[in-house]
Parts: C-alpha cells; structure tokens; sequence
C-alpha cells in the first residue's frame, strides 16, 4: 500500500511540474458574430497566449467549420513563454454569388510538441467558433441598364451644349 501511495505521488509531481497553459481569444463568439457583406474580405486575428510556464508551445491551427470561405496563411504558430500576443490571422472571403446567410467558422488549435527520434506529438488543443452573419444580397445591375442611363446623360449633355451654342 504504501509502495502505490508513493507512485501515486511521484506521477502527480510529475504531472504538475509538466503543466503548460495555452489559450486563444477570439474577437467573435457565439453572442457576438461577425456581420459581412457579400463580396467582402475580412483578416480577423485570433490572439494565442500563453502566460503560464517558461515554455515556448507550437501549435498546428486548422479550419474544421467554414473552410469555403476561411482560411489560414500557414498552420504551425510558436508562442513565446509569458506572452500573450502570437497572432493567428484567418482570411474570410465571401464571394459574390454565395449561397449562405450565416455560416459556422471554426478554428482548432491543438499543441505540438516535438519528441526524441524526430517525431511530432500532437497534444491537449481548443477550438473556437462564432457566424458570419451576412448581409442581403447586393443587387446587381444590368449592364443593358448602365449604357441606357450613359446614353440618356449623354444625350442631355448634348441638348444643353447646342442649346448654349445656339443662344
């Protein structure tokens, strides 16, 4: 019994000596969406921190919810020990002709950390989600309507310059 007792104690000093904490922020969340119009480009930036420990943590970052319209410059970010401010920009693209009002975006951080023998360990990550709210569609003109409207401005800038002439 007292052999157990004392393992047990061993593992949980070793688990509370290797303690990291990491974290994201998100500008946008379930309560406060983010609001775009069809056709528009947005970067937002998540912020990764990690405040605890004497560390530096990598992560891999990935898009697992609105992947037509989000995306990432690069996947693997480093943040350093006692810092709060790594920067994981996510580009949001809404096209045109997009058939969504709303759409999920949701963003998984999960840490890596490199192990003997040159492997990579994915460890413990978090995920964060919020909508894109989007606006109406925009309503597209013709172009037949645009050269009528060009003709008629023609045209009376034509009638009022002989006009002038002929006074």
């Amino acid at each position: 019994k007292l052999t157990l007792t004392l393992e047990l104690i061993f593992i949980t000093t070793l688990l509370i000596t290797s303690i990291n904490a990491a974290g994201i922020v998100s500008p946008y969340w379930s309560d406060h969406p983010l609001y775009m119009n069809y056709g528009e480009t947005k970067i937002i930036n998540f912020n990764l921190q990690n405040m605890v420990g004497n560390k530096d943590i990598t992560v891999k970052a990935g898009i697992t919810k609105g992947a037509d319209i989000a995306s990432l410059a690069k996947d693997t970010y480093t943040a350093t020990a006692g810092t709060k401010d790594t920067l994981i920009p996510v580009t949001i693209i809404i096209p045109k002709n997009y058939d969504k009002s709303v759409q999920t975006v949701e963003l998984e951080v999960t840490t890596v950390t490199p192990s003997t023998g040159g492997m990579v360990n994915i460890g413990p990550g978090f995920t964060t989600s919020f909508n894109v709210i989007l606006s109406e569609k925009p309503v597209e003109r013709s172009s037949l309507v645009g050269v009528i409207i060009g003709l008629v401005i023609a045209v009376i800038v034509l009638a009022i310059i002989i006009l002038l002439i002929l006074l």
